[in-house]
């Protein structure tokens, strides 16, 4: 949340230096898109476990709690754990391989700020994602061995 309002509070500086002094900032594009994609990442782990996440229920709805369980049980097996440890393995290469060389952004401007910072972020984010998904997985477990009642 607090990196929104930084992030609103950036364009809202940059807006104003830009059409009322006509003295746009110019670094202003990259750190809103390194403070987007931060506050993103860290947020995926709590929309999984809120469940704000975007489903087509046209049939799943109709299902029973029971077969319900079943279908999220089975595509977590089969598509998010691959997909998610994957990506997680992916982004914590990336942003070790920021850190190690000193990576710098190098478009957009005349300021170079380092990217570890942020890609750190976003794998710990496809981190946080991928441990949310194994509680669920547990919990979707449990509540299927209790015959699709609540785990607790």
């Amino acid at each position: 949340m607090w990196l929104v309002i930084l992030l609103i509070i950036i364009v809202s500086y940059d807006v104003l230096m830009r059409y009322m002094f006509n003295a746009p900032t110019k670094w202003q594009f990259v750190l809103s898109y390194m403070l987007f994609a931060t506050s993103v990442a860290l947020g995926w782990a709590y929309v999984h476990y809120v469940g704000g996440n975007v489903r087509v229920d046209v049939l799943y709805t109709r299902f029973p709690t029971r077969v319900k369980l079943i279908i999220d049980t089975l595509f977590t097996l089969i598509f998010f754990f691959p997909s998610f440890s994957l990506l997680s393995y992916v982004f914590i290469r990336d942003a070790w391989y920021a850190y190690s060389i000193g990576e710098k952004v190098t478009f957009h401007g005349i300021w170079y700020p380092i990217t570890w910072p942020y890609k750190t972020a976003i794998a710990l984010g496809f981190c946080l994602l991928l441990v949310q998904g194994i509680a669920i997985f547990l919990r979707d477990m449990i509540s299927l061995a209790k015959g699709g009642g609540k785990p607790w």
